[in-house]
């Protein structure tokens, strides 16, 4: 899968190609406990969790101009209408925005 250069760089030193690219990652539910303790540090009360990386990176894809089909195959989705959960927040904000202005007519 294709990434930023900028995530290319942040991986360092480039390993074997069977090696894991993150060795000390494992992904468990004690895995957002740690992130929940994070947030609690942080001062941040949302829930949240490390699947919310993968909307969030979807959502600002799409607001940024990339086309479904492409932050589709970026995400792996099988199915575009998976992709489009993401696009229909998008579709919100628009309307959000728009109403923003309101000269009182």
């Amino acid at each position: 899968m294709p990434i930023s250069d900028e995530a290319y760089n942040l991986l360092g030193e480039k390993g074997k190609p069977a090696d894991p690219v993150f060795p000390d990652l494992i992904y468990s539910d004690s895995r957002n406990a740690d992130l929940y303790r994070w947030m609690i540090k942080a001062g941040i009360e949302k829930h949240i969790t490390f699947h919310c990386a993968r909307h969030t990176y979807a959502t600002l894809q799409l607001t940024l101009g990339t086309d479904i089909f492409t932050v589709s195959k970026l995400l792996g989705h099988r199915h575009l209408k998976t992709t489009q959960i993401y696009a229909n927040v998008i579709d919100e904000k628009k309307t959000v925005a728009a109403n923003k202005i309101n000269i009182g007519l």
